[in-house]
């Protein structure tokens, strides 16, 4: 049977990532889920691309008290309501997504932690900073087998890749046959799985530290060859909303077109 491994998610995009027992999952994603971005002095989008050691730093977040705190590896925290400010449009993988710069002690502390100036953003409607599509999907067969490369000599974490959902009981990489369907994972959600997930230079990061250790797009593409990228798990849309746990079943309810 395939089941839910565990959830990830991180209230704060590039930040470390939480792994709760239960999600609500809303058509725009899971509310908790990447209701913040980080930008730099020019407004562009900054994450572990550009600074590994986000990865250091723990969020939290209640979406009903609006409510985050974050705690810096120095042992120091910030926590306190998340009141808007200037209006900001900020730029994540080619869409506009509208939002408010966060006012309080969050810039400074985060940039007095990243050595630049950094600002931090509340898009507009819950779940937009997401790289391509709300919900990602990933097996742990799918991980394995990437390990069990000649050249890789390593066990990889589902942290690394970040996904919302890690998925135990398929074959390796059995997820890419499910593009075009719909999945149910759980009593009421549905996920129409639209694309494979591209892997970027974050997946070449240690989860734990931010540092840079292996060359996985790398790895990849010499099984997984590709003329457009490195690719490992499919990204979902939300057809129909519901709560998620750890242990839920996950079933392919509709078959991609013409299979």
């Amino acid at each position: 049977m395939h089941s839910v491994a565990a959830i990830f998610i991180s209230p704060v995009k590039s930040l470390s990532l939480e792994q709760p027992a239960s999600v609500t999952v809303g058509h725009s994603g899971i509310a908790e889920d990447r209701r913040f971005h980080l930008v730099d002095a020019g407004g562009r989008l900054l994450t572990q691309r550009q600074e590994g050691r986000l990865v250091l730093v723990k969020a939290q977040y209640s979406a009903e008290s609006e409510v985050l705190t974050l705690q810096f590896p120095d042992g120091s925290r910030v926590a306190g309501p998340t009141d808007s400010g200037d209006a900001l449009t900020t730029v994540i993988w080619g869409r506009q997504v509208s939002g408010r710069e966060v006012t309080g002690p969050w810039s400074e502390a985060l940039s007095g932690f990243c050595g630049s100036p950094v600002r931090l953003v509340k898009s507009d409607n819950p779940g937009e900073s997401y790289d391509e599509y709300p919900i990602s999907l990933l097996s742990q067969a799918s991980i394995d087998l990437l390990g069990e490369q000649p050249t890789s000599g390593r066990k990889f974490e589902g942290r690394r890749f970040r996904p919302n959902f890690l998925i135990d009981g398929c074959s390796p990489n059995e997820e890419d046959s499910w593009l075009g369907g719909v999945v149910r994972i759980g009593p009421e959600l549905r996920l129409r799985l639209v694309a494979p997930d591209p892997r970027c230079a974050v997946t070449t990061l240690d989860p734990e530290t931010g540092q840079r250790d292996f060359d996985v797009p790398r790895l990849l593409l010499s099984y997984r060859p590709s003329d457009r990228a490195p690719y490992l798990g499919v990204y979902g849309a939300v057809e129909t909303t519901g709560t998620v746990s750890v242990g839920d079943a996950v079933e392919l309810v509709e078959g991609p077109a013409g299979r």
